[in-house]
């Protein structure tokens, strides 16, 4: 029997306490039974959504619009409060549900169910899904009320709760729900009920609650202002802005946006408190940064976004050479005025520098300046700089980063079977030196997956990157790239990808892999949305990417005739793009069934580039839609010689499903690591 899927946002409720109102009084408890169904029915009448079920004392409701689900719950529950009050908790979640036998199932609605369980009367809980829709919507105030391991899902999920006046926000400390038992809980009552290490465990305790409770703070550190004389001294005012994000990285009270995205806000003329709304921020950080000779004045001030409040702000005037104090202060500084509370790791991380050599610090920001710049001259520069670092400096471990960074993508005219190899030296290297660098061990993580297919090593590696530095959104990003393509967690991989967003909201690449992983999970319509989002951050050479990309989504709809506007109307591609837009404008055309032109233009991209790199990914998939399954064998083949970037999408690409079968496929897998 076929299902019906679909994708919504799922409703559930249920009435606190119902049975023991029965109990205690019949008639009351019918009352404001009645209340609850009458309510019901006209709120998701109102708000365009659907009762599927109805369970008495609690029903399940889909919506079309998170916004219309949200809006919808909050109106039910205001008029709930209406005599006889109805003591409602309401719990939220977007995913696909279908249908058999008239039931609704799926996976989305056993989270739903597991959300509300957690909620009191009056509460609104809903997943990190839910929140990442509605981030930018001034209607709805949120907090998180933490992560937690629900029954029969697998991963912990962040939990938010409405925090509008007139709603109850769940006291963590009392949650419960439908949670996995913690097995040790028993021997941890036995050892606390003997007194034995009574300080040390309310001491973990107390720990675990700042670390994972409402008291997560979310900070953006702004560009900052190059105040110096000398203009080329900007990649000091960059330098140090980045640096302190990477201290304030070290406190996990404080969740810290990337810098791929602050930077988008350089130069800009918009208002701190829409900067802060863009990039999903509290607190905005912001300076300025002046060097005279072996003098430094640096200015910093910490303002809360909503209110323009300042929270903090200090000069610091000192010789150059005390830089490296600075920045310890001004984190220790911050976390203080957001009443962080600093454990003693943290501390000494923060007191701990990556060197002590001062001009070798000055050339690795230097490196990091032209790096985030990329582009072959720029990286050419990067590594230069790294280099000089090192000279001054040979157990600069962040250096020795660095350098891997550059080598683990194609540039110098090298193929990646050249660079990789070294980039992987450099990585090693680093994490000889600082064995929890979560830079080197991301970059090795990347390398393990995409150069080595050794994806359990990558997961190690990524995992370990993530609990050192949670704020780290590339490393967030890999780790849900290695669940997507080499295990059947795609999920997890989702919620890795969404967390990265959060992280670096306003990155180019940072959307288009969330989009492009949608698309893989078969999430087309939120791959959809996403993709539309991405062309927003998007390069004028990038900005066909997204275009193509929602062609394919279209093809596997069967909606051919918004495919082939797509795919009639891409811009010429050219030789420097990573994916060339008239190889997918043939593999579009292969699938709308115009095999003559489809081979034509891939006869011709193929003469005219004939040493384009990455390349043999993509022609299998034309030669695949074309119906000749020998030479895309032979060219996936290629591919994996050349370690074509591309090649670890192989496992959940639907382009190759016609080809999953074939013994040569088969194999190539299992070369992977990947059957």
């Amino acid at each position: 029997m076929q299902q019906n899927r679909q994708l919504a946002a799922i409703l559930f409720t249920d009435i606190v306490g119902s049975t023991t109102m029965m109990q205690k009084d019949e008639q009351a408890a019918v009352a404001i039974n009645k209340h609850y169904v009458d309510v019901l029915k006209e709120t998701v009448s109102t708000h365009k959504g659907e009762v599927l079920n109805d369970y008495g004392d609690g029903s399940l409701c889909i919506f079309s619009s998170v916004t219309e689900a949200l809006r919808c719950a909050m109106e039910m529950q205001h008029k709930l409060q209406t005599e006889p009050k109805v003591p409602l908790r309401v719990g939220l979640h977007v995913g696909e549900i279908f249908f058999e036998h008239g039931k609704v199932f799926g996976d989305g609605v056993n989270v739903a169910s597991r959300v509300q369980s957690l909620g009191v009367a009056n509460s609104i809980l809903f997943s990190s899904e839910v929140c990442s829709k509605i981030r930018n919507q001034q209607e709805f105030k949120s907090v998180s009320i933490g992560r937690f391991h629900f029954k029969n899902v697998d991963e912990p999920m962040e939990v938010f709760a409405i925090a509008n006046d007139g709603f109850v926000i769940p006291d963590k400390k009392n949650i419960e729900g439908k949670l996995k038992e913690n097995k040790n809980s028993a021997k941890r009552k036995w050892l606390i009920s003997i007194g034995v290490l009574i300080f040390a465990a309310i001491s973990f305790f107390l720990y675990n609650y700042f670390l994972t409770g409402n008291n997560i703070k979310s900070i953006a550190v702004l560009p900052f202002i190059n105040g110096s004389a000398d203009k080329q001294n900007e990649y000091l005012s960059d330098g140090i802005a980045q640096e302190i994000i990477s201290q304030i990285s070290k406190i996990n009270s404080l969740e810290v946006k990337g810098w791929g995205s602050s930077i988008f806000f350089k130069n800009s003329d918009k208002s701190l408190k829409e900067k802060a709304e863009a990039l999903g921020a509290q607190e905005i950080v912001t300076g300025s940064v002046e060097k005279d000779s072996d003098r430094v004045v640096i200015r910093v001030e910490l303002t809360e976004a909503n209110t323009g409040k300042r929270l903090w702000g200090e000069e610091y005037r000192r010789q150059w050479g005390d830089i490296l104090n600075i920045q310890t202060e001004v984190a220790q500084k911050i976390a203080s005025a957001l009443n962080g509370k600093l454990t003693p790791k943290e501390k000494l991380d923060l007191s701990k520098h990556s060197t002590e050599n001062v001009e070798a610090y000055k050339f690795y920001i230097k490196g990091k300046y032209f790096w985030n710049k990329l582009g072959q001259e720029n990286i050419d520069s990067a590594e230069a700089n790294y280099k000089k670092a090192i000279e001054l400096e040979p157990e600069y471990a962040l250096a020795y980063a660095g350098l891997a960074d550059c080598y683990s993508i194609n540039f110098k005219g090298i193929s990646q079977l050249e660079l990789v190899p070294i980039a992987k030296i450099y990585a090693q290297k680093a994490l000889s030196i600082d064995s929890t660098l979560s830079e080197a061990l991301t970059t090795l993580g990347f390398i393990q997956q995409n150069f080595d297919y050794a994806w359990a090593d990558a997961k190690t590696n990524l995992e370990r990157a993530i609990n050192l530095d949670p704020s780290n959104y590339e490393a967030h990003i890999n780790y849900g790239l290695a669940l997507m393509y080499s295990t059947s967690d795609k999920q997890g991989a989702l919620r890795e990808l969404k967390k990265a967003v959060d992280l670096n909201p306003l990155s180019y690449l940072t959307n288009w892999q969330l989009s492009r992983n949608y698309y893989f999970a078969g999430e087309y319509d939120l791959a959809i949305e996403q993709f539309k989002k991405t062309e927003i951050f998007a390069a004028k050479p990038q900005k066909s990417i997204p275009l193509w990309s929602t062609g394919l989504i279209y093809l596997k709809q069967s909606l051919f005739p918004q495919a082939k506007e797509i795919f009639d109307n891409l811009p010429q591609g050219n030789a420097l793009q990573l994916d060339n837009n008239q190889v997918m404008q043939a593999y579009g055309y292969a699938v709308l069934g115009d095999k003559t032109k489809a081979k034509s233009l891939l006869e011709e991209t193929m003469k005219k580039y004939p040493n384009l790199a990455n390349s043999n990914y993509r022609y299998s998939q034309v030669y695949v839609a074309l119906g000749d399954f020998n030479e895309a064998l032979n060219q996936l083949e290629l591919g994996y010689g050349n370690r074509d970037v591309h090649m670890f999408w192989i496992n959940v690409d639907p382009a190759f499903d016609p080809i999953r079968k074939e013994p040569r496929f088969i194999a190539l897998l299992k070369k992977m690591n990947l059957d």
